[in-house]
């Protein structure tokens, strides 16, 4: 008798997944009993993969950008992952519900550098995927410059976001699901990339059910911002820049850093060789940074290229390069 007073007191309460579930996650209604129970566990198995590849930072902070709207939307903090392209395993895509790819253009409609590597695994690998990508549904918000190669001129149009273009296609033919039709962002707009994302993300929101929240705070993604903020906001070009090139405990500066630099002739890079070999070890990428020399209408005196000459053999890889700009870089 005491053995089933005391399941009937369990059966009269609701389960501890479904009290979890409408205290911390977005649902319709407050119901209790199975309907409740169902939602709860639709909502528990809520994931969200973001994915991203980016040489300039914007991509990133496209994709950033989503992942915080996500979790002050009511996902769990370990249901969004957001990471780079290389850092994915791409034969980890089947088993994906949804993923969100953010990919801006390199170069003449290239992959940027940490992407590339997916993007050549994912073609080597397609015929294993055809026909298992079904269950795996993506949205794409593809960065670039209508104009880049002239405007109206056809290399632009072949070329603009091509890299998302082409992975769209690809997924497309592999049977996985778009979500909501490929955005684009075009630095020609008046509010560069952002007008493309502001539209885009809007819908992908209101598909996620994340629309009504808002992306303040939230991990560590730090806030979305145009270059010209970040450069009136740093003290005259000077930023964090000395402490972070100080900081011996890491071989790269912070994002808003990585900007900044760019107006002192500089930008960070790492080898893409060792990307892969580094992330399987458990440590960050080979960083380095290329450095643009001042070199007054292009003239060098033998003195100032013996002294080039030195400076790259002791601080750098050793190669001396002669840039468009009629002046020497190395790295």
């Amino acid at each position: 008798a005491q053995v089933r007073k005391e399941i009937q007191g369990f059966l009269a309460r609701e389960s501890l997944l479904t009290l979890v579930a409408k205290r911390s996650l977005p649902c319709e209604s407050a119901d209790a009993g199975a309907g409740g129970l169902g939602e709860g566990l639709a909502d528990a198995s809520k994931t969200v993969t973001i994915l991203y590849t980016s040489d300039t930072g914007h991509g990133e902070e496209c994709a950033k950008a989503v992942a915080r709207q996500c979790r002050n939307g009511g996902y769990a903090n370990s249901a969004v992952k957001c990471s780079t392209l290389d850092a994915f395993d791409v034969g980890a895509l089947s088993s994906e519900p949804l993923v969100v790819f953010c990919v801006a253009t390199a170069g003449k409609g290239e992959f940027p550098g940490n992407g590339r590597g997916f993007w050549e695994k994912l073609n080597a690998r397609a015929s294993e995927f055809e026909g298992k990508l079904t269950d795996t549904k993506y949205c794409m918000f593809g960065l670039g410059d209508s104009h880049y190669w002239g405007k109206g001129t056809e290399d632009s149009r072949i070329n603009f976001a091509k890299p998302a273009r082409d992975l769209d296609e690809v997924l497309e033919k592999l049977g996985a699901q778009r979500l909501i039709p490929t955005g684009f962002g075009d630095d020609q707009d008046v509010d560069q990339y952002h007008t493309g994302f502001g539209e885009w993300k809007s819908q992908l929101y209101s598909r996620l059910g994340v629309d009504k929240a808002t992306a303040s705070g939230g991990e560590d993604d730090g806030p979305v911002k145009t270059d010209e903020v970040i450069k009136t906001e740093t003290q005259q070009l000077r930023g964090t820049l000395k402490v972070a090139l100080d900081d011996i405990t890491t071989g790269q500066i912070p994002f808003h850093d990585t900007k900044l630099i760019k107006s002192h002739g500089s930008y960070q890079q790492d080898d893409r060789d060792l990307r892969e070999e580094r992330q399987k070890l458990g440590i960050e990428n080979a960083f380095s940074f290329m450095i643009r020399v001042r070199l007054p209408a292009g003239y060098c005196s033998a003195e100032q290229w013996l002294a080039m000459d030195d400076t790259c053999g002791k601080y750098a890889n050793g190669t001396l390069k002669i840039t468009t700009r009629q002046t020497w870089q190395l790295h």
